[in-house]
């Protein structure tokens, strides 16, 4: 065959010219690397010859020695597959399963296909250079990889399903995927989140069947005329005794938010998971100052209602709802005798932060002039002012805050106004640069405009830090979100109570607080006076291995909390304890008696019992492995049964306040019904199969 030099191949072959079999020798005289082929996927398989406009000639490479020349378009890869397909098959496999059907090269930027710098295909390179974000790391998208990407963009930012079908949004996903994927319609996307929060549910629901007892918290928020109900579900795995959480409902109440609405509300939620007879307790929020106007109205305003009005986010105090008098529970009772709820809990944490806020308050309120909280309400109140300022200074003026940075070294901490916890952080930072810095606070308020800290005032604020210390401790303790369990409450306030009564009996008295250190622990009792002694909460403590009995101080509680432990363990290991059929005791009751085996079952029991208990308490392990480890089947019983509920439900409500206020500002978007599924599929990850 007649050999054609390079020029001739560029003149002779036409884009979709059949492939032409040349013997051609290789030319010893190219010095310049012939950049890649312009087909991905296609790179092995042939070496780039020249380019003549938008085609461009290839050499087969699996042809070798043979040399094969094939022509083709550098828009499209089909006569260099067409060469494949018929020369080449297994090869053409190999490279369409990694390129997933297309041969046209996207993703990267064309390089230059000729080594002269002033050829079109050079400019045009670096003119458009297209970048490759939809294949990294080795990753190559497909079909189902950019679904679950565009459900996982549009759950977990709450945006309108339409978006998928916007023309932008699908020009801009467009630049990062190759060409022969597609992005999804509004309805398919729908049915496809519609599926998912199905699996959602039916796995949620086969993890719980797999646990002995659950434990629920409850929250209601009111938007407009429509009120939520959220309710998540809390256990205890037995394997591993680690806490694991799933959010169970979040549905619109039929009817006002009352006690026969919330009964029906939680049965239905609680038969559609299977968990009606395993939930010990629901705990349920008692203190609205969590959404305070001021998170009210951090709201999105530009996703409001239908009519452009911003959507108001309020809160439904469910403990309030669930202490109303008998008559509602009878009336529900008579109509439907299988709709009880368990026993409710008021969130622990929330009531302590009632305690700090509110009964502080209102003890700064009811005082006058020449009471004993006269001066505490005088300097308190300008102390608070004058940290307002200075707070709301830094945020609202770059320079002050630079100024304040420099001075102190960083910037001031400021309260959240719907925690009481940020602002005693606050008001502890601002302490400590007073103790080792006080100048710098002084000329950070003169800079400022604002007048100096008066020392009574420094003073105060110091014995404020020294008495509310031990309750924002016990804050943080109760509000952690791993690791919590219900026996971790009545310690917690036992300890509290005993801090508070140690600083009102030291040597040194107080010269502001005392009075209001009097008035906390008298509010701390009120608050929980339903608690302290609850049976429940009793053994719940000292079922767990960090407490026992080593938190009470008495020698005569103890004793009588050991006494409850062993009936406990005596009653857990009788219905241990499978009672044998009449038949076999009428007809083996003559050799028990001989045996005297009887007697001995029922010594057995309560010398069981008292040697688990002795060797539980005596132990040096406290955490709750040991259990495990040390083998007391019937005390691990009896610690899930009392320690599955949770002392307090704000790590839950903060992890849903964001969702819910974003969620009632777009709900005209979605249905009620679909706005549930969003909100499952979301806080959910760990149950998703897709």
């Amino acid at each position: 065959m007649k050999t054609r030099g390079t020029s001739q191949i560029e003149m002779g072959l036409h884009p979709h010219h059949e492939e032409r079999m040349i013997e051609l020798q290789p030319s010893t005289s190219a010095t310049v690397r012939p950049p890649p082929v312009p087909w991905f996927g296609f790179e092995e398989a042939f070496t780039f010859v020249s380019q003549k406009g938008k085609n461009v000639v290839v050499q087969c490479n699996y042809c070798l020695p043979v040399i094969k020349y094939v022509g083709s378009a550098i828009s499209t890869a089909s006569n260099v597959k067409q060469h494949l397909k018929k020369a080449h098959p297994e090869q053409l496999r190999t490279i369409l399963e990694i390129v997933g059907g297309s041969g046209r090269r996207r993703g990267r930027p064309r390089q230059n296909l000729q080594s002269e710098d002033g050829s079109p295909a050079a400019k045009m390179a670096k003119k458009q250079p297209i970048l490759e974000p939809w294949r990294t790391g080795g990753e190559i998208i497909t079909q189902s990889l950019l679904d679950s990407r565009l459900m996982d963009y549009i759950v977990e930012e709450t945006v309108p399903l339409q978006t998928v079908e916007k023309p932008t949004f699908r020009a801009l996903v467009g630049l990062g995927i190759p060409r022969y994927l597609t992005i999804m319609c509004a309805k398919t996307l729908r049915d496809r989140i519609e599926r998912r929060a199905a699996s959602v549910r039916e796995a949620l629901a086969n993890q719980m069947a797999m646990v002995p007892y659950v434990a629920t918290t409850a929250d209601c928020w009111a938007s407009g005329e429509v009120t939520s109900l959220w309710v998540t579900a809390h256990w205890i795995n037995p394997a591993t005794l680690k806490r694991e959480f799933g959010a169970l409902a979040c549905r619109q109440l039929e009817g006002p938010p009352n006690y026969c609405t919330l009964v029906k509300a939680l049965h239905n939620v609680y038969a559609e998971y299977g968990i009606h007879n395993k939930v010990m307790c629901i705990t349920a929020d008692n203190g609205k100052h969590f959404i305070a106007k001021e998170a009210v109205d951090s709201v999105d305003v530009s996703c409001g209602g239908e009519d452009g009005r911003e959507a108001k986010v309020e809160f439904v105090c469910v403990s309030e709802i669930l202490d109303t008098g008998s008559e509602q529970q009878k009336e529900v009772a008579e109509l439907d005798g299988s709709l009880c709820l368990p026993p409710h809990r008021r969130c622990a944490s929330h009531t302590l932060n009632l305690v700090a806020t509110q009964d502080i308050q209102a003890m700064i309120s009811d005082s006058s002039r020449n009471s004993p909280l006269g001066a505490f309400r005088k300097h308190f109140l300008s102390l608070m002012d004058k940290c307002s300022q200075l707070w709301s200074r830094q945020n609202q003026s770059i320079q002050f805050a630079e100024y304040i940075h420099e001075q102190c070294g960083t910037y001031l901490k400021v309260p959240d106004k719907t925690r009481w916890n940020s602002t005693f952080d606050a008001l502890k930072q601002l302490n400590e640069f007073l103790a080792t810095a006080p100048e710098k606070v002084d000329d950070v308020m003169e800079h400022c405009s604002l007048d100096r800290i008066a020392e009574a005032e420094r003073v105060l604020l110091q014995e404020y830090m020294e008495i509310m210390g031990p309750l924002a401790r016990a804050l943080d303790i109760l509000q952690r979100e791993n690791s919590m369990f219900m026996g971790y409450l009545l310690p917690t306030l036992y300890s509290l109570d005993r801090k508070l009564q140690r600083l009102e009996n030291k040597p040194e008295p107080y010269t502001y607080c005392l009075p209001v250190l009097r008035g906390l622990r008298s509010a701390l009792r009120k608050r929980f006076d339903s608690v302290w002694e609850d049976k429940d909460l009793l053994l719940a403590a000292c079922l767990h291995p960090f407490f026992k009995l080593d938190w009470l101080e008495k020698a005569e509680h103890r004793s009588k909390m050991e006494a409850w432990l062993k009936a406990e363990l005596q009653d857990a290991i009788s219905d241990d304890i499978e009672e044998p059929l009449e038949e076999e005791q009428e007809s083996d009751s003559d050799l028990y008696n001989y045996f005297d085996i009887e007697s001995g079952r029922k010594k057995s029991n309560v010398s069981t019992a008292e040697e688990e208990i002795s060797t539980y308490l005596k132990i040096p392990r406290s955490e709750v492995s040991s259990l495990s480890l040390y083998s007391f089947p019937h005390i691990l019983q009896s610690f899930l049964k009392y320690n599955t509920g949770i002392p307090s439900s704000a790590a839950m409500e903060r992890l849903f306040t964001t969702d819910a206020r974003a969620m009632a500002a777009k709900s005209h978007s979605f249905s009620g019904e679909f706005l549930e599924h969003l909100l499952l599929v979301k806080q959910n990850r760990a149950f998703s199969v897709f």
